[in-house]
């Protein structure tokens, strides 16, 4: 006989003469109710069986649940159907089985109360859910209002607070009809219902709240209003009359039915406090205007970053205006009380600006302070940033301004950058030059190829007029670096130099990696980015050339190219030019980019510190990129675990916890996975007593890709403590693991 398939006393018999019955056949529970089921197995001298109800092996909470023994429990809530099947099963033979039909009732009850309740608009009631019946239903009730699901602000809002109870909210205004039924329903059985009755009623008050408040710049404040509103008619705010307010005395929107969201101006207001109104016409006739008062705060503050600077007659220092707890940061600037200083005392300039060009009103950011020719009578002088949002709040800087001092020298900036070239309008750049060491700010600008013996002559350069305006040619000159120059008029013997390449031909942006420690063992990628370049390989695409001599290249697109450079490459320090040289007659050249090959010295330097001499000066740190940078992904740990049974890897947080042996060493393996791993490489476990654990790397197999082994040599003597993994490639390139070994 097949599960599920049983009647009153059933059983079954199966070729093996193997048979199965239960009592009693059939059953009637009320919800949560329990009944003793007993099974008897003819034809085995195995008498055990296993119970399922409705093939659900034990049942669940849906159709109820059976011991090992065949009690059954009904379930709380009702299922659909209303019947259940008590299957029997032989553990001897699983053919042989038989069943009994459980029928499940419920005699639920709901109650609610109170009954009865009026209730104003906005108010809240709490109502209290009584579930009863024979047996053990679910007490759990869902709530609903006029058959809406928790309600909504049209007929009020229900949310659950406790077991059996849940608050009512009113609407803002009386619904149509005015009452409405809060309905609890019953979860064991959602036939079963309780209600009560709420009549909403208008609230006596034309109110709003907060009535007056404090609110600083740019912060924001909820009103409620209260009013016996006509149906179909809605709240209407302004602010000093004004609806909606504005950018000047704040701004109001409506958030609800009754509640609005005011935000104060990001400037202080002429008229302070501000007025919000809240109008609306009522039920009973006629428009009610509701009023609350808003003083608004400034709590602005300014600062000018740097604090304080000396500054050499004619030169330029950039400043910046800080502007705190209000979103105008726009400031105006004067110097010694001067709006924009002047030529006596300084003058405040439009970053970027030559000749100088004063803000035409208040302005955000930075600015340049330009000294004056001459030490001023009143020196240093005040370089003042006041608030546009608070005009009591501002700032100061302290400038003292310096006449020529040392040796005359010229710079300029950008000192490199990049152009378009000119069509039917002329593509500009701006230079700027600054000389110290003479008050003579001068400079003859000049343009010239960048490349001495290629590249570009005369007009093909481009031009630069006298304030350092350049304005590029039509075309990018092969090799593609133009050199614009800044010469002192003071002393023709000192100049600098600035590289602008035109964008219309191969341009480097960036190589990966930039540099690099010498003494490679293994080849790495090259990676040159930039645009223009001639997309594919071989003779029809861009080709990287290193010193001059081309390369096996390879360019996936118009902006990146890649070679491979060689353990004979960067055997010794010094530097590579990098160029890019793209395919055609004549060939064209980008610009030439330095890869620099820093000299590897192994040593290593400690910078200790301590409260009594808490920084350390004369310290040369040389950072060079990895040979990896040009790879998707970095050398990195991922985990870490411990290696047991052979090569099976337990993934573990960090950091992974090993004890010390009582006496002597003792073996700890552990495994590693991260990206880039490999057992040649070296590694080494810091922290205290840096150097006390001995380690050997290995290949592991059978475990998760990209793994290794490390044999660790703990001793007695080994510090404890967290430390830190640090990895070391054949190159010479590092990574760090922070915190992934605790010695206990």
């Amino acid at each position: 006989m097949l599960p599920g398939c049983g009647s009153s006393g059933s059983s079954s018999t199966t070729p093996s003469n193997v048979a199965v019955s239960v009592e009693p056949g059939s059953a009637s529970l009320f919800l949560g109710q329990t009944r003793q089921f007993q099974a008897t197995v003819t034809g085995a001298t195995d008498q055990s069986v296993r119970w399922m109800v409705n093939n659900v092996p034990q049942g669940n909470g849906s159709v109820g649940t059976i011991t090992a023994s065949g009690l059954y429990t009904a379930p709380v809530d009702l299922p659909s159907p209303a019947s259940v099947t008590v299957v029997a099963v032989s553990n001897a033979n699983s053919q042989a089985s038989a069943s009994a039909g459980v029928n499940l009732m419920d005699d639920t009850v709901v109650s609610v109360s109170p009954g009865t309740v009026s209730l104003a608009t906005g108010g809240a009631q709490v109502f209290t859910a009584g579930v009863t019946g024979t047996g053990n239903p679910d007490s759990a009730v869902t709530w609903s209002v006029n058959g809406i699901a928790g309600g909504n602000t049209t007929v009020g809002t229900i949310a659950a607070n406790g077991a059996n109870t849940a608050v009512y909210t009113a609407p803002a205004t009386p619904p149509s009809p005015a009452t409405v039924i809060v309905r609890a329903t019953s979860v064991a059985d959602a036939a079963k219902f309780g209600s009560a009755s709420v009549t909403i009623t208008c609230s006596s008050a034309n109110t709003i709240a907060p009535s007056a408040v404090s609110l600083a710049l740019g912060q924001t404040q909820s009103f409620a209003a209260t009013f016996c509103l006509a149906p179909g008619t809605a709240i209407t705010w302004d602010v000093n009359g004004t609806a909606g307010g504005s950018a000047v005395v704040g701004t109001i929107v409506t958030a609800s039915a009754n509640m609005a969201l005011y935000t104060a101006p990001a400037d202080l207001p002429s008229t302070d406090p501000v007025t919000i109104h809240a109008t609306g016409t009522l039920a009973a006739g006629g428009t009610a205007t509701a009023s609350a008062m808003v003083t608004v705060t400034g709590t602005v503050s300014v600062s000018v970053s740097p604090g304080s600077a000396t500054v050499s007659v004619s030169q330029r220092k950039s400043f910046t205006a800080n502007v705190a707890s209000t979103s105008d940061t726009a400031v105006r600037w004067t110097v010694n009380g001067v709006p924009n200083g002047s030529t006596v005392v300084g003058q405040v300039c439009l970053s970027g600006s030559n000749p100088c060009a004063a803000p035409a009103g208040p302005a955000s950011g930075s600015v340049d302070f330009l000294a004056p020719a001459a030490v001023p009578a009143t020196n240093p002088v005040t370089l003042v940033a006041t608030s546009r949002a608070d005009a009591s709040k501002s700032g100061n800087a302290i400038v003292a301004i310096s006449g020529p001092a040392g040796p005359l020298s010229v710079e300029i900036s950008p000192p490199y950058a990049f152009v378009a070239r000119s069509t039917g309008t002329l593509s500009t750049r701006q230079f700027f030059a600054s000389v110290t060491g003479t008050s003579n700010q001068s400079v003859t600008w000049g343009v010239q190829s960048g490349v001495a013996g290629q590249g570009c002559q005369g007009a093909a350069c481009g031009s630069v007029d006298a304030n350092g305006l350049y304005a590029a040619p039509a075309a990018a000159p092969s090799p593609n670096a133009i050199s614009i120059v800044a010469t002192s008029q003071a002393d023709p013997t000192k100049s600098a130099t600035g590289t602008i390449a035109v964008t219309s031909g191969p341009l480097i942006d960036l190589i990966l990696p930039s540099s690099v420690l010498a003494g490679a063992v293994i080849s790495f990628p090259l990676t040159v980015q930039g645009m223009n370049f001639v997309a594919g390989s071989g003779s029809n695409a861009s080709v990287i050339l290193l010193n001059g001599m081309a390369r096996g290249t390879s360019c996936p697109a118009a902006t990146s190219c890649s070679t491979a450079l060689n353990p004979s490459d960067v055997q010794t320090a010094g530097t590579i030019i990098v160029q890019v040289q793209n395919p055609g007659a004549p060939e064209s050249l980008s610009n030439p980019v330095p890869f620099v090959i820093a000299p590897f010295v192994a040593t290593e330097d400690v910078i200790s510190l301590s409260v009594g001499q808490p920084a350390a000066t004369g310290k040369d740190i040389v950072v060079v990129e990895p040979t990896t940078a040009a790879a998707s992904a970095a050398i990195n740990v991922d985990f870490i675990g411990l290696l047991t049974g052979g090569n099976n890897c337990g993934v573990q947080g960090s950091p992974l916890s090993v004890t010390r042996p009582s006496a002597g060493t003792a073996t700890v393996r552990i495994c590693v996975h991260g990206n880039g791993l490999d057992p040649t490489f070296t590694y080494a476990f810091t922290g205290p007593g840096g150097g006390d654990i001995g380690i050997a790397a290995s290949p592991v197999t059978g475990v998760f890709p990209n793994t290794i082994e490390l044999d660790l040599q703990i001793a007695s003597t080994t510090l404890p403590g967290v430390r830190t993994l640090f990895i070391t490639t054949l190159n010479h390139d590092r990574a760090a693991a922070t915190g992934m070994l605790e010695v206990k």
